[in-house]
């Protein structure tokens, strides 16, 4: 991730869906592990700022006035870590992972390797890379399935992990990077068939160890999208 797009649109969907998660299962802490990398002065700042043709079109996270007004507090000077300012005055436990400044495709096992285990028990477990799991020719913007092993082999069976992935562009494989093709791969590394939900932009993929907290949270799930009909899958 970066910190110019923080307070776009796309982040009324990510947090308010991670909102919802830590409600419906309260026991659950909030450990954001967000890659972050340099901005780059190329694409400018996040210019999806247009909260009222979010609101319109029924995006989702629109439902949460709460969020919306604190993210478009956010135009100017951007910084991901501000996002704890509303998760603790809502009574969530959240801990963001610091590790090096910027994520560095060079040091990528340190990095997650000094993920510290209190991090990874009970807790929603949300890594949020650039782009999202791993291509042909990964660099710092993707997450390695390997390491997405690491983190599901490490973290306990009262935790979940969330993966964010952009929906693929046409110009890769679709069936390779397509959400099932994702997800099968992420079964194949884990032992694990992810939970997804998607608005044709961005995907959320989501793994447990914990059979009775995997039925748990696919109602979490599908309840969440009956709140988007038209707009989820």
């Amino acid at each position: 991730m970066k910190n110019q797009y923080f307070g776009d649109v796309r982040d009324l969907f990510k947090y308010d869906l991670i909102q919802w998660i830590l409600k419906e299962i309260s026991s659950l802490q909030f450990t954001f592990i967000p890659m972050l990398t340099e901005n780059d002065p190329k694409r400018g700042d996040g210019g999806k700022r247009d909260f009222d043709r979010a609101k319109k079109g029924g995006r989702p996270g629109t439902h949460n006035k709460e969020l919306m007004e604190f993210l478009k507090k956010y135009g100017d000077k951007r910084d991901f870590t501000e996002i704890e300012n509303y998760f603790k005055p809502n009574g969530f436990e959240i801990v963001i992972y610091k590790g090096h400044e910027y994520f560095d495709k060079r040091m990528r096992n340190k990095y997650f390797e000094k993920i510290l285990e209190e991090y990874l028990r009970k807790s929603l477990v949300f890594v949020d890379p650039d782009n999202g799991l791993q291509i042909n020719n990964s660099k710092e913007k993707h997450l390695l399935y390997s390491e997405v092993k690491a983190l599901y082999d490490r973290m306990d069976e009262d935790s979940i992990l969330m993966i964010f992935q952009y929906f693929p562009r046409a110009r890769y494989k679709y069936k390779e990077y397509s959400p099932e093709g994702r997800a099968n791969k992420l079964e194949e590394e884990t032992g694990d068939l992810p939970i997804y939900i998607s608005d044709n932009e961005i995907i959320f993929f989501l793994l447990t160890k914990n059979e009775k907290l995997k039925s748990q949270l696919e109602g979490v799930i599908e309840r969440y999208k009956k709140d988007y009909p038209n707009r989820l899958r």
